[in-house]
């Protein structure tokens, strides 16, 4: 796996393929690994590992955490002039840290995530889309009435409401 991300499109391949460009914002979903489920304690562990270094290594603009799976719309930044965080070490370091924590609070060990992440390069008219579809999941799977009661929902936001990326 390439440390750093050009502005060119890269592609790799696990099970799943990944692509990936510097400066762009991907919809992402990762599932815990089958049987396993989050409490609402363990929910807050992951959206502060997710958003621990939101500003500095990437821009967050809408995360949800669910109780079996999480999804956000995120673009790394530029690690120096020209190269940008690689989105899989991004996300690598999220799981791990969160898996870290919450297997601790358990007093247990071993995987809780999938191995892989489904990511999408976002095109352009696409990003309000899946913002709307995370902010409205915990709705639709009928965990609350309105998203802003959601315990795992966090949005990126200014004065003037949700705030979008160029594509």
């Amino acid at each position: 796996m390439a440390e750093n991300i050009d502005k060119a499109l890269q592609r790799s391949r696990r099970n799943l393929p990944h692509w990936q460009a510097g400066g762009r914002t991907y919809f992402v979903t990762w599932n815990c690994i089958a049987g396993e489920s989050l409490r609402v304690q363990e929910r807050a562990i992951v959206v502060e590992a997710a958003t621990k270094f939101h500003g500095d290594r990437y821009n967050m603009f809408a995360l949800v955490v669910m109780p079996d799976h999480v999804h956000m719309l995120i673009q790394p930044l530029e690690k120096s002039p020209k190269l940008w965080w690689h989105l899989g070490r991004l996300l690598g370091g999220m799981k791990g840290a969160s898996a870290r924590k919450i297997n601790a609070s358990r007093g247990r060990n071993g995987a809780l995530w999938q191995e892989e992440s489904f990511d999408r390069l976002l095109r352009e008219g696409e990003f309000e889309d899946k913002w709307n579809y995370i902010r409205l999941n915990p709705v639709r799977a009928g965990l609350v009435g309105k998203p802003d009661d959601y315990d795992a929902l966090w949005i990126r936001s200014t004065a003037d409401g949700w705030m979008q990326p160029d594509l």
